[in-house]
C-alpha cells in the first residue's frame, strides 16, 4: 500500500480502472501504450536482459518478455507486482521473469544488464545520484539506460517546485542536472528528445475520460474519490501545459569498457 496519499490515487484501482476505459492496454505509465512502445522498440533488441524499474502493473514487463528478454522487474507495491504476476502467468510469458518488491534505490538488483529502463516509475525518488551510481555499476559494458520520465522545466517556478514536495514528497530534477550527473559517471547521451506533445495528449485524453464518467451513472463508483482523482489529473494537466513538468526520453550508454 503507497504511504502517500496521491500516490494511493495515482496507482489505485479507481485509476487503473479509468486507464482501462481509455485503452485496452492500460498500464502505469502517462503515455498510451502504443506510444511507449514505439519509443523502446529502436532501443530494446530482442533477447536483451533488462532491469524493469518500477513495472506497476506488468504491461511493459510482459512486452519485454514476449520480445524474449531476460527481465527482473520491481516495484513498491505488492499488488501491482501481484497484478504483474497475473497478467504474465495469463499471457505465458513468466519464464525467464523474476519479479521482485523494491522501492529504489533502496534495493537495487546486482547483475549486468544490457539496459535499464525507467518508464515514468523514477520521478517521485529522492536520491538519484545513489541511483544513478547503481546504474553504472550494474550495466554491462555499453549498456543503455533509458529514462522516459518527466523533468522540472526551465518555466518551473519556486511554487511548484513547493507542490511538489507538498503533494508526492519529491524534487525532480532538471533535464541539465540529469544530463550532468548522468555525464559524470561515464555515461554519453545517445539520445534526449522531448515527448511533451505524446504525454499532454495521454493526460487530457485521461481527464476528458474522468469528464465523461462523472456525466454517466457511477454505479459502484464512490463519487468523493473520483473527485479525488479528477483534481489530481488535473493538475497533471496544468503542469505538463505549463510546462512545469516536462516529459523527455534519454538514451544514456555507459562508456566505460
Amino acid at each position: 500500500m503507497e504511504s502517500n496519499p496521491q500516490e494511493q490515487l495515482l496507482y489505485g484501482e479507481l485509476t487503473a480502472r479509468i486507464r482501462r476505459l481509455l485503452e485496452p492496454v492500460a498500464h502505469d505509465s502517462f503515455l498510451f501504450f502504443e506510444d511507449t512502445v514505439k519509443l523502446l522498440e529502436p532501443e530494446i533488441p530482442s533477447g536483451s536482459k533488462v532491469f524493469d524499474a518500477g513495472c506497476g502493473r506488468g504491461t511493459i514487463t510482459a512486452w519485454l518478455a514476449a520480445r524474449g528478454c531476460n527481465v527482473i522487474a520491481v516495484d513498491s507495491s505488492k499488488e501491482r507486482l501481484a497484478h504483474t504476476r497475473e497478467l504474465l502467468r495469463e499471457k505465458k510469458l513468466d519464464q525467464n521473469i523474476q519479479l521482485e518488491e523494491s522501492r529504489l534505490p533502496d534495493a537495487f538488483p546486482e547483475d549486468h544488464f544490457d539496459v535499464i529502463l525507467d518508464c515514468f516509475s523514477l520521478w517521485h525518488i529522492s536520491d538519484w545520484g545513489r541511483l544513478f551510481n547503481l546504474a553504472r555499476k550494474n550495466l554491462k559494458p555499453q549498456g543503455k539506460f533509458i529514462i522516459l520520465d518527466t523533468f522540472f522545466g526551465w518555466k518551473t517556478t519556486l511554487e511548484f517546485r513547493q507542490q511538489m514536495r507538498n503533494l508526492w514528497m519529491a524534487a525532480p530534477l532538471t533535464y541539465n542536472e540529469c544530463r550532468n550527473m548522468l555525464i559524470k559517471r561515464d555515461f554519453r547521451l545517445v539520445k534526449a528528445d522531448s515527448i511533451q506533445k505524446s504525454y499532454s495528449r495521454y493526460l487530457d485524453s485521461l481527464f476528458t475520460k474522468i469528464q465523461e464518467l462523472e456525466k454517466e451513472d457511477l454505479g459502484s463508483l464512490d463519487p468523493v474519490e473520483l473527485k479525488k482523482v479528477k483534481l489530481m489529473w488535473e493538475w497533471f494537466c496544468k503542469a505538463a501545459k505549463d510546462e512545469e513538468l516536462v516529459a523527455t526520453m534519454i538514451v544514456a550508454q555507459l562508456t566505460e569498457a
